[in-house]
């Protein structure tokens, strides 16, 4: 593909380095000129020096022949003004780094395709490490119908010292959810493991389903009271709230009593 990046700081080198590898045909354009030539010596692809937001620095770069345009440049206002000219030459992919959310609805209407919200990205990540260092959420998928997420195994929880074999076969594992992998706290690879494996406390499982598969699967791992609080970051308290009780619902009495005892603020 070809691909034309405006901004070549840290994160637009570093994307255009990862793109390079890949064999993709990559485009930078900056304003600094240090940054152009360290983006062509180091990681040998075209840079073009100029104003990203400039029609003629654009037409240098032939951005009407690109099949993606993203706009990494610090500010949002000039990342707008990029992809409205991308958009404009009839670019179908458009990706734009959007520093400050208030404008989010001006990206959409000028054709953006994928908004990265930085500040959004990088505050939920920081609530979730501090607050809840069990469930580390990985991507969104599909509009945020699924999720992958890493979820940590809880001393005495119901996964801890099964296989994965016995945890599938449980009545209360979802549909809804797939176990895609393992990783162990003494190993730094990520394990494929088969079904003989078993689980043990601290291990990290690498999930990947439904808001209401995987909010089943993580009580069987003890980590459910703080996949819900993932969740009310991403989706509304209302829809939570119905699948929390629709779980409720589905345990026995006892069971919901103990859950309730150790989940209520």
């Amino acid at each position: 593909m070809r691909i034309l990046i405006a901004g070549a700081g840290l994160t637009g080198r570093r994307l255009a380095g990862q793109l390079a590898k890949g064999r993709h045909d990559v485009i930078v354009v900056d304003l600094n000129r240090d940054l152009c030539e360290m983006a062509s010596t180091q990681l040998g692809v075209a840079a073009i020096c100029g104003n990203a937001t400039d029609v003629s620095v654009l037409e240098e770069a032939e951005i009407a022949r690109a099949d993606v345009a993203v706009a990494l440049m610090r500010e949002s206002a000039d990342n707008l003004a990029f992809s409205l000219l991308a958009h404009s030459v009839g670019v179908n992919r458009i990706i734009a780094r959007m520093t400050n959310p208030k404008y989010r609805s001006a990206f959409e209407l000028a054709g953006v395709t994928t908004i990265i919200d930085v500040a959004g990205l990088y505050l939920d990540q920081v609530v979730l490490e501090i607050e809840h260092p069990q469930v580390q959420q990985v991507a969104s998928i599909v509009g945020g119908q699924g999720l992958i997420v890493f979820v940590t195994v809880e001393e005495g929880s119901f996964a801890d010292g099964h296989s994965l074999d016995e945890l599938r076969s449980d009545r209360r594992f979802p549909v809804g959810c797939i176990i895609a992998g393992l990783h162990r706290s003494d190993s730094e690879k990520l394990l494929y493991p088969t079904g003989r494996d078993r689980i043990l406390t601290g291990d990290r499982l690498l999930l990947v389903g439904s808001i209401e598969g995987l909010t089943r699967a993580a009580d069987l791992m003890g980590a459910r009271a703080s996949l819900l609080n993932l969740f009310r970051t991403a989706k509304e308290k209302k829809q939570v709230e119905e699948i929390h009780a629709r779980i409720d619902a589905m345990l026995e009495p006892g069971q919901r009593e103990t859950d309730d005892e150790s989940t209520d603020p």
